[in-house]
Parts: C-alpha cells; sequence; structure tokens
C-alpha cells in the first residue's frame, strides 16, 4: 500500500471516529436536554404542590380559627404534622385540668422505668383499699382480691379510663417520680400538683411515643390500647377509629382529647378546653376539619 494510499485510509479512518464522536454527543445533548426538560417539570410540578399545601394549610388554619373564635379563651389546640413538622397552635401554654389525659403519660412513665429496667412490666400487683376510685373503669365491679397482672393495669387505664388501675400503676411509680418522668419527656418542669397540664407538653409526650427514640419495647402495646379505647365521642367521632390512637379527659369544666392519628402523613392532635359549651361536638368538628385537610396530602 503507497504512502498516499494509507493516509488517506487513516484520514478516513480518523473522520469515521470524529463523526461517531460527533453522533455521540449529539444523542448525549439530546439526553441532556431531555432531562433538563424533565427536571424544569418536576420542579415546576414541586412549586405548584407546595404552593397549593401552603395555601390549603392556611386555609385550615383560618378555618379552624374562625369556627373557635367566640371560644377562643376556653380552648387550647396544637396539630402537628408529625412528617414535615408544620403546626397550628393555639393557646399552646393554657393551663388545664388534665383529667384522663393523663394516664398517656402515666404509662409512657411506666413503660420507660420498664425498659430502663426499674420496674418489671410482666409483673402483678396486689390491690388495696386505698387504690379503690370510683368513676371510669370496670374493676370496680370486679373481684380484686387476687394480684392484678400490671400489663391488665395499664391496658384498663387506657382503654376503659380505670381509676383504680390509674392509682395501682401511680403507686407502683411513686408520684415524685412520675412527674420527674412527665418533665424528663416534656423537655421542661411540668405542674406537679393538681393535675394540671399545657396542651405542649401533651404535644410534647405524644411525638415522644410516635417517634419512640429509645426504641421502647413497650410504647406499641400503649398505641394499641390508645386505638381500642371504648370511648369515641370525640377526636374519632367522626374520623377512621382504626387509625386513632386517643385518650379523652373529663373533670367539671374540662373535656380533652389527645391523639396520634395515623393517616398516610400521621399527625398529633391535642384539645383541651374549659368552660366550652358542646365541648365534645366541638372537638369532634375540629378533628374533623382537620382529618380531611390531611387526607389529601401526599
Amino acid at each position: 500500500m503507497s504512502k498516499h494510499v494509507r493516509d488517506l485510509s487513516l484520514f478516513a479512518l480518523a473522520a469515521a471516529v470524529l463523526l461517531t464522536f460527533a453522533i455521540y454527543n449529539a444523542n448525549l445533548s439530546k439526553k441532556h436536554s431531555a432531562e433538563v426538560a424533565a427536571a424544569r417539570i418536576a420542579a415546576e410540578d414541586a412549586r405548584k404542590k407546595a404552593e397549593k399545601e401552603k395555601a390549603d394549610f392556611m386555609n385550615l388554619e383560618s378555618e379552624l380559627k374562625s369556627y373557635i373564635a367566640s371560644d377562643e379563651t376556653r380552648i387550647g389546640l396544637i396539630y402537628y404534622d408529625l412528617t414535615i413538622g408544620t403546626s397550628i397552635e393555639i393557646n399552646p401554654d393554657m393551663e388545664f385540668a388534665a383529667a384522663s389525659t393523663v394516664k398517656v403519660p402515666m404509662n409512657m412513665a411506666l413503660m420507660n422505668l420498664a425498659q430502663e429496667g426499674t420496674i418489671d412490666f410482666e409483673s402483678a400487683m396486689q390491690y388495696t383499699e386505698a387504690d379503690y376510685e370510683g368513676g371510669t373503669g370496670i374493676l370496680q365491679g370486679k373481684d380484686r382480691s387476687e394480684p392484678i397482672p400490671l400489663r391488665t393495669l395499664s391496658e384498663y387505664s387506657i382503654v376503659y379510663s380505670d381509676n383504680i388501675a390509674t392509682q395501682m400503676i401511680i403507686r407502683k411509680i411513686g408520684r415524685d417520680l412520675m412527674y420527674d418522668k412527665f418533665s424528663e419527656m416534656a423537655g421542661r418542669e411540668v405542674a406537679r400538683t393538681g393535675n394540671i397540664t399545657k396542651p405542649a407538653d401533651n404535644a410534647a409526650y405524644l411525638k415522644r411515643l410516635y417517634y419512640n427514640p429509645e426504641k421502647n419495647q413497650y410504647y406499641d402495646f400503649l398505641v394499641t390500647n390508645m386505638k381500642n379505647t371504648v370511648f369515641h365521642d370525640r377526636i374519632d367521632k367522626y374520623i377512621p377509629q382504626e387509625l386513632t390512637a386517643h385518650k379523652i379527659g373529663n373533670y367539671g369544666s374540662y373535656v380533652n382529647d389527645i391523639a396520634i392519628i395515623y393517616t398516610k402523613r400521621p399527625y398529633v392532635l391535642v384539645v383541651f378546653t374549659n368552660g366550652m359549651s358542646d365541648a365534645p361536638e366541638k372537638i369532634a368538628q375540629l378533628s374533623k376539619m382537620i382529618y380531611e385537610y390531611q387526607s389529601g396530602l401526599e
């Protein structure tokens, strides 16, 4: 092969390589352009979604405040999205009688001590006359001569809001230690007398129950009992009961309910009231508004 022919062959080869490279770059450019276009569309969709969610959130807040306008000084409410952390707060630090809502942090304190090994959750307790308390519950009508499993007392205190079970659990924990645990879970000092509480403290308890930072093996039992409660006239009146882990409380003019609602985007709802007319129904309506908003989120 002559040098001229060889040079032409090399030139042709080089040209073919350059053409191939040019075609490859063109394809890459097309692919890149398509990816850029897709990214722009996705970003625009995300922007529109975020704007809609923000507008819907602001509408929800406005609706809630409008609904309770005349009762604003009689209610403390916290809604908290457990996925993204958005919240609506109305009088979060107003004081209320906790009533039986205290049985949620009480059980959490019990379970924290069990997790630490201080209390045997599978042990049993002997009832004493000092444990007797009337009101809600089923132990008042049962034989109490034999030791009662602590696990059963925990279940009864939530499912039936049993007051005897509650007094026995408090005796087991010790009142001072129980309040120490409340302060630890709330992240601040809480009231230690009069069974006084604040919505913000209860929101903190429920967030801890949901996130379970110490991986407490007993918390699921508490959530299950909260879902199985026999009381359904407030937060879960108009929303799916199987999604609602909650605890009500009544004391005189105080009507309360605290909950974790396990929608696709779970959330906390805490409502305390004092002297509000038709309080159970108003709590139910507020809960329905929030559930309908939250259920529309992805």
